[in-house]
């Protein structure tokens, strides 16, 4: 394999290496300093040929097979740096922890292509931009675009790796705040309900007790305040719009959910034209959900970790507002 400081590369395969799909051959050579994700990316978007050919990641190498190109994310695949302010709440040389706002998307996609966390974060950490996929290094988990709060995000791809696993094994433990409209009947509960794809709208989720997958949530009031309460929720999957769809499905959605509250949010929405109509700003600009807390195994160390986000202004002007109406006579 040659390599020269441009990060071009041109490896020949031998034939006891034939047979083996490309992106599982090259995750092999350059693990641990650069991930499978990173590197089918890379091959999907040609910034990798062989004998002059872009292939399929799927593609199996042959003898004498000569793969070229360079480990610098071709362009139009990967997100541009970008100079947004973070807000970190703790680093080292493996992970970041960093307190998410309301209205930042985690990663580029279909509709958004900057802004984004992972535009704030390669300006931030170039050698970030190897970490995973290419299109969003360093990544791990993510959080509703409107949802704020804390998020964990892997330095190098070794401390992805072990990351992605506690994920997967359940291992993480994360701890939300919700504003939900109502009081729900009990002061605790489960809610096992699995989560499928919405039929009928394609941005959206739904219980789905026939091919949904299985999805569990533990939630707990904390107060009470008539039209509304403030609820601990803890996810132990990690389904696309999980809470949101649990607490709606219960009678109790996150306040302002423009999603999944609607059928729910009457006098929501009389409240919201109320202040309109008088020149106010409303109650809050986004739904009412907010990743308080984390805790998981250092990824290097195995020590354990917990880091959290302090409410935001938005929601503590939210909480206010209820406890000043619970107040009058």
């Amino acid at each position: 394999m040659e390599q020269d400081q441009d990060d071009r590369i041109e490896i020949h395969v031998e034939a006891p290496e034939a047979g083996v799909r490309i992106d599982r051959f090259l995750g092999k050579r350059f693990f641990p300093a650069i991930s499978r994700s990173f590197l089918t990316d890379l091959i999907a978007n040609g910034g990798l040929t062989v004998n002059g050919s872009p292939v399929r990641p799927a593609y199996r190498v042959r003898p004498a097979d000569v793969i070229a190109g360079t480990l610098t994310p071709r362009s139009e695949a990967s997100p541009e740096p970008q100079p947004i302010p973070l807000d970190v709440a703790y680093e080292d040389e493996h992970i970041l922890l960093v307190r998410k706002p309301a209205g930042m998307v985690v990663h580029p996609g279909p509709n958004v292509s900057s802004t984004t966390l992972v535009n704030a974060l390669l300006h931030r950490n170039p050698e970030i931009a190897k970490v995973g996929a290419v299109s969003r290094p360093g990544i791990v988990h993510r959080l509703d675009a409107n949802t704020s709060g804390i998020m964990v995000v892997a330095k190098t791809n070794d401390a992805r790796t072990r990351l992605v696993l506690q994920f997967k094994e359940k291992r993480v433990k994360k701890e939300y705040r919700a504003i939900v409209i109502g009081e729900p009947p009990f002061d605790s509960d489960y809610i096992d309900l699995p989560i499928g794809d919405d039929p009928h709208r394609h941005d959206r989720m739904c219980i789905d007790e026939v091919n949904g997958k299985a999805s569990s949530t533990y939630y707990e009031v904390l107060e009470r305040l008539g039209e509304a309460s403030v609820v601990k929720a803890m996810p132990f999957t990690g389904r696309t719009h999980q809470i949101r769809v649990h607490l709606a499905h219960i009678g109790h959605p996150v306040f302002a959910d423009p999603f999944y509250g609607k059928r729910y949010s009457q006098k929501a929405d009389q409240e919201r034209r109320k202040r309109l109509e008088s020149g106010l700003p409303p109650l809050i600009a986004r739904h009412a959900l907010h990743a308080l807390r984390i805790q998981f195994e250092h990824p290097a160390t195995g020590e354990p970790m917990e880091c959290e986000a302090p409410l935001p202004a938005d929601m503590l002007a939210l909480l206010e507002h209820f406890r000043a109406q619970k107040r009058r006579p």
